[in-house]
């Protein structure tokens, strides 16, 4: 595969609009590609792997390209090329348009933009000051010079506003009202969402014409690194007082259907989710398992319409709970994501709709 190869793919299917093809093609990847990247568990070093390593990164594959210290976690990435364009098509822009990037990783997005829109008309902050200098020194040895602050980009750069694009490259439960104060009137603001139920979706937010909110739907469903400062804690909890019952709804049907997950996600943002197999439970190989820090229930994915099928501990009853969400998901017709938004205020209001703006999710 080459990037232009993977130019191409991208153009064929839709991913990379007619507007973007010349900036993409002539913007590979591997100018800001760091030397040594991580994939499939393994560190692939550019000077000892060399073909490898191009093969990488000409190929449609996020790219992880910095851990957390002393884990396996990933703290930084080069996205997927087809999210990137996705992206980059909604974000909307054109020459002279005023973009606030929030992550500047390794500097690719803002180089593509800095083509696109005029490297003076780009600004990009990013939380770590070695990413941020790496990057502007790969920005700078491809002559292109957009602004590049270390800095908390969830809190904008009030210096450089207003905006009349912000483009996030890192998911958020919460967006900051600084955001939509620093975005001008009519103003888009694209950011990947989630919750700790079901990370997540991409929400294209416009800013109302008096700068006091923003709303718009989500667009895509693309799952993102958490913005640092937000990654979902999951707490601790005892069990105890253990209620059993029969399930209503079949877990592995929800754990599978992506809308569902979201749906409900935005419907009960405090639930944390995951699937956990295991070999001891004699009905089945799994469960799935949810919990709020201080309730929890879980239900086996085997015989999950038995009566002991679910256990549920603390205040709530927390499957009882999902299980009334996603029957709400069923009874409006099984929406897919992109018929849900959201619409944010500068007091920090975060009402999640259906259809319309109008239609608040209960």
């Amino acid at each position: 595969m080459t990037w232009d190869r993977l130019t191409d793919e991208l153009r064929e299917s839709g991913a990379l609009s007619a507007d973007w093809e010349k900036t993409f093609r002539g913007t590979p990847r591997e100018l800001f590609t760091p030397d040594r990247i991580l994939h499939g568990g393994e560190w692939i070093d550019r000077a000892e792997q060399a073909d490898r390593w191009a093969e990488l990164v000409a190929s449609d594959l996020a790219l992880v390209t910095q851990v957390y210290d002393g884990t396996d976690t990933p703290s930084s990435s080069s996205s997927m090329p087809t999210v990137v364009a996705q992206m980059l098509r909604h974000l909307d822009v054109a020459d002279g348009i005023r973009v606030l990037e929030v992550g500047t990783g390794t500097g690719w997005t803002a180089g593509l933009l800095s083509r696109q829109v005029g490297a003076e008309n780009v600004t990009s902050v990013e939380l770590d000051p070695d990413l941020a200098s790496q990057a502007r020194n790969r920005l700078r040895a491809a002559d292109l010079r957009p602004t590049v602050v270390a800095g908390d980009g969830t809190l904008g750069h009030s210096e450089g506003a207003p905006f009349d694009r912000v483009h996030f490259t890192a998911a958020v439960q919460r967006l900051p009202s600084a955001i939509i104060e620093q975005t001008a009137p009519g103003g888009v603001i694209l950011v990947p969402y989630g919750t700790p139920f079901c990370n997540g979706a991409l929400l294209r937010l416009t800013v109302a014409d008096d700068g006091q909110s923003a709303s718009g739907p989500f667009v895509e469903d693309v799952s993102f690194m958490w913005v640092r400062d937000q990654r979902p804690d999951s707490g601790e909890f005892d069990i105890e007082d253990i209620r059993h019952s029969a399930s209503g709804i079949d877990p592995v049907d929800m754990a599978q259907q992506t809308h569902a997950a979201f749906a409900i996600g935005l419907r009960i943002p405090d639930l944390f989710r995951r699937d956990v197999w295991t070999g001891y439970d004699r009905f089945g190989t799994g469960r799935a398992e949810i919990w709020d820090g201080e309730s929890y229930a879980h239900c086996r994915f085997a015989d999950w319409d038995g009566p002991h099928a679910v256990s549920q501990s603390g205040p709530r009853s927390l499957w009882d709970e999902v299980t009334a969400a996603h029957s709400w998901w069923v009874r409006s017709g099984k929406p897919d994501l992109t018929r849900l938004g959201m619409t944010v205020t500068v007091s920090g209001e975060h009402r999640p709709w259906l259809d319309d703006p109008g239609n608040v999710l209960p």
